[in-house]
């Protein structure tokens, strides 16, 4: 995808994917999504600003605090969020560790706050 409209229409794919897991109670699934919508989310926003989409998840989230948070664009939650959500799919993905259950409907409610952002971001 190369389309900051694509990439934020698999944002909202992966949310709505997260939501369905979380209701079967996968949380492993849903952690995975979560951060997919963030992820597809960030991108959308680099691919509007004309920013190079970085190779390497660590590099799409440094990209995106400079672009965004550090002047002040998008708020810093934001870029701690993305950051946390890779935390915890790493977790959940390469680790014998589960994710605590208890911070996923925090997360959701953080994520809908990002992708919320992202989609006035680049509506503009």
């Amino acid at each position: 995808m190369n389309d900051a409209a694509g990439e934020f229409e698999q944002a909202e794919r992966c949310l709505r994917s997260c939501k369905l897991l979380l209701a079967d109670d996968d949380s492993l699934g849903a952690v995975n999504r979560l951060y997919y919508a963030l992820y597809h989310a960030a991108c959308a926003a680099l691919t509007h600003r004309g920013v190079e989409i970085p190779k390497t998840h660590s590099g799409l989230i440094a990209r995106f605090g400079e672009t965004f948070v550090k002047p002040g664009i998008l708020p810093s939650f934001l870029g701690r969020l993305l950051n946390q959500a890779e935390h915890q799919r790493l977790l959940s993905d390469y680790s014998d560790d589960q994710p605590d259950p208890g911070l996923l409907p925090d997360l959701m409610t953080q994520a809908e706050a990002f992708l919320s952002a992202i989609h006035s971001l680049i509506s503009d």
